[in-house]
């Protein structure tokens, strides 16, 4: 799909920017959804209503991971789904501090 807009449950609507697709990306197993709004909590991403997504899940921008999380789905919002994070832990490019190499 390349051209959509999503309703929010405010009724705002979300588009994608306009360039070469979107910049955010949910790989969930080996499918890739984009990313239309994305909060701290929660997600929207461009997925028909009837994709059962649940479990663990990566985001992306572009080919870097970004972080890593477990989801479920919250509700539908227009052609899109909203999931909530049950834990979302950021991807660091370092090892922890405490980590000696």
């Amino acid at each position: 799909m390349d051209e959509y807009s999503v309703a929010g449950a405010t009724g705002e609507r979300f588009a994608p920017p306009r360039g070469s697709g979107p910049a955010l990306w949910l790989e969930v197993g080996a499918r890739r959804f984009p990313i239309v709004d994305l909060d701290r909590d929660s997600c929207l991403i461009d997925a028909s209503p009837t994709a059962a997504l649940r479990g663990n899940a990566a985001i992306f921008e572009g080919e870097e991971q970004l972080a890593q999380c477990l989801i479920m789905v919250a509700a539908p919002e227009g052609r899109g789904q909203r999931l909530i994070f049950k834990r979302r832990t950021e991807v660091c490019a370092m090892p922890a501090v405490d980590f000696e190499l």
